[in-house]
Order: C-alpha cells, then structure tokens, then sequence
C-alpha cells in the first residue's frame, strides 16, 4: 500500500521504473495546459510530478478527485485538523482501505457529513493544485489506470479547480510581499490600533495557534489547511494590526 497517510505524496514505485502514458516537464507543458488535455481526453490514472515541487494529481474520467503537494499537509493532517475525525478513526480508516476499499467510502461510513467532506476535499485540492502551478521544472508522468486510495466518491472538474487555484495565484502575489515564506514566526500585536477588530470563527482557529513561537509551517500542519488559507488569514490579521511578524 502507498504511503497515502503520512505524505499522501509519492504513490507507488518511482516513475522512471513504471511505463507512462505521457511524460514530459511543466516548462514544457504547464499545468494548466496539462489538466485540460487529460480532461478533454476523458483520461483517469495518476498525474505525477516530481522535482522541485511533488506531488499528485488523482483523475477519473477526466474529472479531478484529488490532488496532493508535498508542500502541504498530508490527508491525515486534513481530516484531523478540520476536526471531521479523530487520529484513532483515522486509524480505522486507513485499515479499511486496506482492506481493500476506499477511503472517501470508509470516511463517510462513520458517520462523517459527506457535504463537509466534499467541500474539506476541494479545498485542500484547490490549494494543492495552487501550489504545483507555481513555477518550477517539474518532470511529470501521467500513469494511466493507476489510483489513489481515496477512491472517485467526489470529483470535480478542471475547470472549477483552475479557476480557484489561479485566483489564489493572484492573491498570493499581495499575500507574499507581507508574508514572503512559511518560516515566519508571528505574534499578537501588543497594542490594537483601533478600539475593536472583528474576529471570525475561520480567523480565531488560526490566531489561537499564534504564539510567538510556531511558524507559519507549523500551523499549517497543526491545522491541516492549506498554506494559502493560513497565510490569507494572517494577511488580513497582519493588515488589521492583531498580529505581527517576530524579528530577529
């Protein structure tokens, strides 16, 4: 069985040892470019890159069911930090899928509300995908056939996934001129500018992890979100005067 659970990245042998349907690097073909011609085409495999930048891309009948980078939180850190489940169910999950299932299947089975789940699957596919299109010299393989134990139980199109994941692209070229690298270390602000700053719930789930001593990094894993997500969050705290980035 792959090593879905804890890096949820690499899936199966090495690809220079598997036969690929089509291989080439995302400066040759960007990603973009690459997810339309495998949805146009109706392909179902697994997209891999390796390089700089890994990670995954799940396809069924051209259609996306998840995607993965190794420069966010694995699947586990997802359903756990989101509070959907528990490390012990998450347990029983991974056994059942071993077994021989899937783990959209076994997740909705104990009970967990599949609206909830399809929308925490997005998101964090969303922000996968955001992150491989950023740019690099990836090589990329697609393996025809191959799948992720996640099974198909929810899919998406390319199109909606491209259309958030390049909104983000957009957002993060403001985000990353306050923010410029998870390494950061923030810190709440000594003293508000203004006499009340208005919390959200998504904003106070983030804030509470910040200490003075947990990077950004260490959020995101704590929280299982996406780097986008925290570090938008951070951005919008940054910019009201709650937190502020610790200097050396």
């Amino acid at each position: 069985m792959p090593d879905f659970a804890s890096k949820g990245v690499r899936y199966g042998s090495p690809m220079a040892t598997r036969d690929a349907a089509l291989r080439g690097t995302v400066a040759d073909l960007a990603l973009p470019e690459l997810l339309h011609l495998l949805a146009d085409t109706k392909q179902s495999g697994m997209l891999e890159l390796t390089g700089p930048n890994p990670g995954v891309v799940a396809m069924q009948k051209g259609e996306v069911t998840l995607a993965l980078s190794a420069m966010g939180p694995t699947l586990q850190q997802v359903f756990i930090g989101s509070g959907l489940t528990t490390s012990e169910t998450w347990d029983e999950v991974v056994a059942a899928a071993d077994r021989g299932g899937n783990l959209a299947d076994a997740l909705i089975d104990t009970g967990m509300n599949e609206d909830r789940t399809r929308a925490v699957l997005y998101d964090h596919t969303v922000g996968a995908v955001f992150e491989l299109m950023l740019p690099s010299d990836d090589e990329f393989a697609f393996l025809a056939g191959e799948k992720h134990p996640i099974g198909d139980r929810f899919t998406f199109t390319v199109d909606e996934v491209l259309e958030d994941a390049a909104q983000r692209v957009e957002a993060w070229k403001v985000i990353a001129e306050s923010i410029p690298s998870t390494s950061v270390q923030m810190r709440l602000a000594h003293d508000l500018p203004r006499a009340k700053i208005v919390i959200s719930a998504d904003e106070w789930h983030v804030l509470s992890r910040v200490d003075g001593r947990a990077t950004i990094a260490d959020i995101i894993r704590e929280l299982g979100m996406s780097a986008f997500a925290v570090c938008a969050v951070l951005h919008r705290l940054l910019k009201a005067g709650a937190v502020e980035q610790v200097r050396d």
